[in-house]
């Protein structure tokens, strides 16, 4: 898996959502435009650095999470969701990398390496 079986494309994959909305129906878009993921370290449509692949099962990567940063979140986040499902993983049903919650709606970026202990 070197190079990386999950593609930038897996960013999309990504949901960064907001949580806790005051409003039960989809967000509307702010008034700062639409809101956006980005990331340094994973270009768009391109593979994740070595850095960035798991080191296990086969892999021989950093293990290191990629920068993330998102901006112009619907009106009223209360708080965000990140959820990273990488379909390419070699399981039959893809693997999840992360799933973390209740990240304040004042927090706009995880630096590289955040999730690491």
């Amino acid at each position: 898996m070197a190079g990386g079986g999950l593609a930038a494309a897996a960013l999309a994959t990504a949901a960064l959502l907001a949580a806790h909305s005051s409003a039960a129906q989809t967000p509307p878009v702010s008034a700062a435009g639409k809101f956006t993921l980005s990331s340094t370290d994973i270009s768009a449509g391109g593979q994740i650095a070595e850095q960035q692949v798991f080191n296990g099962f086969g892999c021989k990567g950093g293990n290191v999470s990629p920068a993330l940063s998102w901006s112009s979140p619907p009106a009223g986040a209360k708080s965000f969701a990140l959820l990273m499902h990488d379909p390419d993983a070699p399981t039959g049903s893809g693997w999840w990398h992360w799933v973390l919650y209740d990240i304040p709606a004042s927090v706009s970026s995880l630096p590289a390496g955040a999730g690491d202990p």
